[in-house]
């Protein structure tokens, strides 16, 4: 088996929650999974994004993920202070990756931001991997999710676990079967 990791993130700074999910599959049902992702597109050519969807496509979203051959790990985060969400990310992300490098993913992908965020999570993985936290040999790169329909799987888990730490469990509920949480203190 060769496993991948998918990544995106959710931010409830009313709640003062940072969410970084991980949707990890054996490379071999990677054109499965994008080919169910697809079907969440709300119009061809246009991606799932978890905060423009209803609930209805958001309840949808999360028994798809749920049917998949995928594992999910989420790193929560709290307390967020609304001005250090770069530092929230930051030690989620070092959770995330020790994580899923220890487990034996052969690559992780994260969704790109912009390409200032993109070099600081960059420089910051290399911080990762000089104090020995993320293998040298784990390649992680960053993905435009409107180019990866994988990406999106890690947006609905961002999403359901963001959800139910506004007080909506159901959509965790619906991918508790898959689910691994990793709640941390922010400092």
């Amino acid at each position: 088996m060769s496993w991948l990791a998918y990544v995106d993130e959710s931010i409830r700074t009313d709640d003062g929650v940072y969410v970084l999910a991980a949707v990890a599959l054996d490379a071999a049902d990677d054109e499965s999974v994008r080919d169910a992702m697809r079907t969440l597109e709300p119009r061809p050519g246009r991606r799932f994004h978890w905060r423009d969807r209803l609930p209805d496509a958001r309840s949808a979203a999360a028994g798809v993920i749920a049917g998949l051959p995928v594992l999910a790990v989420a790193v929560i985060g709290s307390p967020v202070d609304p001005r250090r969400q770069e530092r929230a990310r930051r030690q989620c992300l070092e959770v995330l990756l020790f994580e899923l490098g220890s487990a034996g993913v052969q690559a992780v992908r994260l969704e790109s931001r912009n390409s200032v965020a993109d070099r600081r999570d960059s420089e910051v993985i290399a911080r990762f991997r000089s104090r020995g936290l993320v293998p040298a040999a784990l390649p992680v790169h960053h993905v435009r999710a409107g180019e990866e329909p994988l990406l999106w799987a890690a947006d609905i888990v961002a999403g359901a676990i963001s959800a139910a730490e506004g007080r909506e469990p159901a959509y965790r509920e619906l991918i508790s079967g898959a689910l691994t949480e990793l709640p941390i203190r922010l400092d």
